[in-house]
C-alpha cells in the first residue's frame, strides 16, 4: 500500500518561514562526536510556520481535490544533519539493539551477502552490494527504526525520535518561498535522483553529505533515500487513532526528477522495507 501527492504540486504554495535564520546556504556538517554512540550531528531548527496543504479532517485520507491550505506553527527542534548510515545501524546490530529473529534481511534469492554468513539468521539490512559505511542505511522498516531509536536513547540517555511530517517539510524547505530550497527549478547538481547529475542517480544511493546542505545545514533532504517520519495514516474513521501506515518523505535515488518535491508524500505499512528508504533522527 502506497500513495503519493498528485504531480501537479508545482502550483501549490511553498512557504516555510523561520523566526530566525542565521546559517549560510551551504554548510558542511561536522562529524559525530568521538567516543559517543553513532549519531549524526544534531542541528538547531528555528521555530517558525509552515504553509502547506492537507485534508480538512486530519483523521482521514482525502481526495486531493479536498485539500485546504493550512498554516502549521513549528516549534524549535533538532534534526540530524545527515541520514542514519549503515555504520551507525551496524553498531546497533553489533550491540544487540537492532535484532529481529525472523528478519533475514541480507538474504536475497537464497544467496548470502556480507556481512552475513551461511547458516545464520542475518540481522544486518541488505546494502544492495553498494557498500556500507557512510552510505545511508536502507531496507529498514518503520518498526525497525523504533528498535534503533530505543537503543540510541538508552546509549545516550537522550530522547531521539523521528521528525513529524510537518517538521520534515519545514526543515526541507529551510525558509524558502520557492518550490525547492534553492529555487523554483530542480537543480540536478543538488541531489541524487534518477535523471540528476553524478554517477549515482537511478543506480544507487550516494554516501551521506555528497551534496550541498540547505540553509539549515541539512544534507540530502531531497533525493538519495526517502525518509520515514513519525506521522501515520489513521483508519478512515472519525476520531480514529489507530495507524494503518506511516509516511515517508523526500524522494530517492530511484525517483525520476519530476517526482522530487518537498511536498510529495508517500506512505506504506510499518513493516515495509525497500532499497530506497531510510531515515534521520530528530530531537
Amino acid at each position: 500500500m502506497t500513495s503519493d501527492v498528485p504531480m501537479n504540486i508545482s502550483s501549490l504554495p511553498r512557504k516555510a518561514r523561520p523566526l530566525a535564520l542565521a546559517i549560510p546556504f551551504f554548510v558542511a556538517a561536522a562529524a559525530a562526536t568521538e567516543g559517543q554512540p553513532p549519531a549524526s550531528q544534531m542541528l538547531e531548527i528555528p521555530a517558525g510556520e509552515l504553509q502547506t496543504l492537507a485534508c480538512p479532517d486530519l483523521a482521514r485520507i482525502c481526495d486531493p481535490s479536498e485539500y485546504v491550505e493550512r498554516t502549521v506553527p513549528i516549534k524549535a527542534f533538532k534534526l540530524a544533519a545527515m541520514e542514519v548510515t549503515f555504520a551507525q545501524w551496524d553498531a546497533c546490530v553489533a550491540d544487540g539493539g537492532c535484532h529481529e529473529e525472523s528478519s533475514g534481511w541480507a538474504y536475497r534469492n537464497r544467496e548470502v551477502h556480507p556481512p552475513c554468513v551461511a547458516g545464520e539468521v542475518c540481522q544486518y539490512p541488505f546494502d544492495e552490494g553498494w557498500g556500507r559505511g557512510e552510505r545511508p542505511v536502507v531496507h529498514v522498516s518503520w518498526e525497525d527504526v523504533q528498535r534503533y531509536l530505543s537503543w540510541l536513547n538508552a546509549k545516550t540517555e537522550q530522547t531521539y525520535r523521528l521528525p513529524t511530517s510537518e517538521e520534515w517539510e519545514y526543515a526541507a524547505l529551510a525558509g524558502a518561498d520557492s518550490r525547492f530550497p534553492w529555487g523554483d527549478a530542480l537543480d540536478p547538481e543538488m541531489l541524487n535522483c534518477n535523471g540528476c547529475a553524478g554517477d549515482w542517480g537511478g543506480v544507487q544511493s550516494a554516501p551521506v553529505g555528497s551534496f550541498p546542505a540547505n540553509r539549515f545545514g541539512l544534507h540530502d533532504m531531497l533525493g538519495n533515500v526517502s525518509e520515514w517520519v513519525s506521522s501515520c495514516v489513521p483508519l478512515n474513521e472519525p476520531g480514529s487513532q489507530q495507524c494503518t501506515s506511516y509516511l515517508y518523505r523526500g524522494g530517492a535515488w530511484s525517483f525520476d526528477a519530476p517526482n522530487i518535491d518537498p511536498r510529495r508524500v508517500n506512505w506504506n505499512y510499518a513493516e515495509f522495507r525497500a532499497p530506497f528508504l531510510g531515515f534521520r533522527v530528530a530531537q
